[in-house]
């Protein structure tokens, strides 16, 4: 739960006569209203921290309920992961971020006494038929399917995202794909690709085999290399063409790389339209908002919000959510979670290498090593523009805010429209993590969200 802030709530200015406003002074108005907006932000920060806690936490109770799903890591997940570390909590602030929160938002070591098999779910299903194959085929020992058909590594499916306290998340949704989705248009797999390219082949970049270095840690990286190339040479790894298919199918969307590859798969074209209709009408919902309140602020009374916007928000996030079910067919889960295997593996083979490629030793924080590398190993540059966006800040944002607006729609009651509902309980809990898609999104296309209930998106297919 969120600690609430005390905040030192300023003096109430005096209202601004419509006659004074009428004989011409309309810029002493409209700066009045400007400080009273401002105002108006510090007091609604102060007094909706508790209602805030009261639908986050509720969210997050509904999550952790969830049901798991029966999924087959890819091959050799554990060794391609073995480089990280544990991080038990969850970390909101970018700066302070690691490649190794990254891997405890989606998974975690397999502990003593815990079985590293990914069982089928007990959940409410009805599993008398797999009881009964197993009880006639002892050669099983209680494992279907077996170990020498899907091995099961020593990591579980249980991370710390969007949970407070210390349960977890043990199964994927589709805000882990959109997660997925920046973290490749970041560049992830290009500097991944280009890394066991010049490892196998090309030998451009002195690469240690494990015998260059005294640190045991030279042994592993070598190893992990070594393992991602084999899993890439005999068609395992994640594929261009598996997360394409995935993103085409769950959201419209696709890839520069998948572009392309001009795939046939369906397009799920209502997430796009849903999507992007929500994102206008939630960022006009904040606007309308903050000025009604201000305005009514000096007459003292409370702002108002519309029932018919919520009403309006409600319909369009129920077909959202509708489009969801596209994430729950074929091979989406499995690509999904494959992909977020390879790319976490990948960005720390980046942060163990960084000096190998030439990186600075004192880049020691993605935001400053991920840019670099990005330059170094795919655009094949050293020189940075002043006015250029911070490549990993800007996609992270992305990421985040979307994967966790996406999560808190899987569970959120947002048939609830009335005022001061839930939905609208959620909203304004909510209001961080869309307006930082947004201006994130913006600084990444040139595209601005509220302007536009149909946008023209780069990602579109």
């Amino acid at each position: 739960m969120a600690k609430q802030q005390e905040t030192n709530l300023p003096e109430k200015s005096e209202p601004i006569p419509v006659e004074q406003v009428i004989n011409g002074d309309a810029e002493k108005f409209l700066n009045s209203l400007m400080s009273l907006l401002n105002q108006t932000q510090i007091k609604n920060a102060a007094t909706s921290t508790v209602s805030n806690d009261a639908i986050l936490n509720k969210i997050n109770e509904a999550l952790i309920k969830t049901e798991s799903v029966a999924v087959a890591f890819p091959p050799c997940s554990d060794v391609m992961l073995g480089l990280t570390d544990n991080m038990p909590v969850y970390e909101n602030n970018i700066n302070n971020l690691s490649v190794n929160h990254f891997f405890a938002e989606y998974f975690s070591f397999v502990s003593a006494g815990q079985r590293p098999h990914q069982e089928i779910p007990n959940g409410h299903k009805d599993r008398s038929r797999l009881d009964n194959l197993l009880g006639l085929n002892p050669c099983l020992t209680n494992d279907w399917p077996p170990q020498h058909c899907l091995p099961s590594p020593c990591i579980l499916l249980e991370g710390n995202r969007r949970i407070f306290g210390e349960n977890k998340l043990k199964r994927l949704f589709i805000g882990d794909l959109a997660w997925l989705y920046y973290i490749e248009r970041m560049g992830t797999f290009q500097m991944l690709g280009r890394i066991l390219e010049e490892y196998a082949y090309q030998g451009g970049i002195p690469m240690s085999n494990g015998s260059v270095h005294a640190d045991v840690k030279d042994d592993m990286v070598a190893l992990v290399l070594e393992a991602m190339t084999r899993q890439t040479e005999s068609g395992n790894s994640s594929k261009v063409r598996d997360r394409d298919a995935a993103y085409r199918r769950s959201f419209g969307w696709t890839t520069e790389a998948g572009r392309s590859m001009s795939l046939n798969s369906s397009v799920n074209t209502a997430f796009g339209e849903q999507f992007h209709k929500f994102m206008y009408l939630a960022l006009q919902f904040f606007k309308d908002k903050r000025l009604g309140t201000a305005i009514r602020a000096t007459n003292n009374n409370i702002g108002i919000t519309s029932t018919a916007t919520l009403v309006t928000i409600r319909d369009t996030i129920s077909l959202l959510k509708k489009s969801f079910d596209n994430f729950n067919y074929g091979r989406n889960y499995h690509t999904t979670l494959s992909g977020i295997v390879w790319a976490i593996a990948g960005l720390k083979l980046v942060e163990e290498l960084r000096q190998t490629l030439g990186i600075p030793p004192e880049y020691t924080r993605p935001s400053e090593y991920i840019p670099a590398a990005f330059r170094i190993l795919v655009t094949k540059s050293t020189v940075t523009t002043s006015n250029e966006s911070n490549r990993f800040e800007t996609h992270i944002e992305c990421a985040r805010n979307l994967r966790s607006i996406l999560l808190d729609m899987e569970v959120l009651n947002f048939s609830d429209a009335s005022v001061g509902g839930e939905l609208e309980q959620w909203l304004n809990a909510a209001e961080s993590s869309i307006e930082g898609y947004r201006t994130a999104y913006r600084t990444l296309t040139g595209v601005d969200l509220e302007t536009s209930q149909t946008p023209v998106i780069e990602q579109g297919v």
